[in-house]
């Protein structure tokens, strides 16, 4: 396995909660660290810390801002089964939310490659582009995923058992 597959792995034994938290605090690093994504981006922030967050986000996880504009783009993290497609359930919270200024452009990080057919024509009716990345693109990235983690099974007793390998 790689180590982001380590890392992923380690996600899947962690309450639902603190799962999708550190896959987003995981997200926000890759979209800083990955060669393509660090040039389109100068800053990234969480939900939580974006000056200009108002009420909860609603699916939205990430606002990054483009390099050398102040143009902004809506990121949602799902981390979700790579054997499963993601629905449009699981994002449409998201695209509601984000279907606005001061959004110019939504992204979608997700941990399977997959999306159904409902979902790809809803994003193929959108007005406002929505961007994807997949485990297949997190893997082939530039960033080195060593330091983020995770325990490893030698180290924590227990043995992989998921699908994202």
């Amino acid at each position: 396995m790689t180590a982001l597959e380590d890392l992923l792995d380690d996600y899947v034994f962690r309450p639902e909660p603190e799962r999708d938290t550190k896959f987003e605090e995981l997200m926000k690093a890759f979209l800083r660290a990955d060669e393509e994504w660090a040039a389109t981006f100068d800053t990234v922030w969480s939900w939580g810390e974006w000056p200009e967050r108002e009420g909860p986000g609603n699916g939205i996880d990430l606002v990054a801002r483009e390099q050398g504009t102040e143009r902004l783009a809506a990121v949602h993290c799902a981390f979700h089964d790579p054997a499963e497609s993601l629905t449009e359930a699981d994002v449409a919270a998201f695209l509601s939310a984000s279907d606005k200024a001061p959004f110019t452009t939504r992204l979608v990080v997700a941990t399977t490659d997959k999306w159904d057919k409902d979902l790809e024509d809803l994003v193929q009716a959108e007005k406002m582009p929505v961007g994807r990345i997949g485990l297949t693109r997190m893997l082939g990235s530039s960033v080195d995923w060593t330091p983020f983690g995770p325990r490893t099974p030698a180290t924590t007793g227990r043995a992989s058992r998921t699908a994202l390998h």
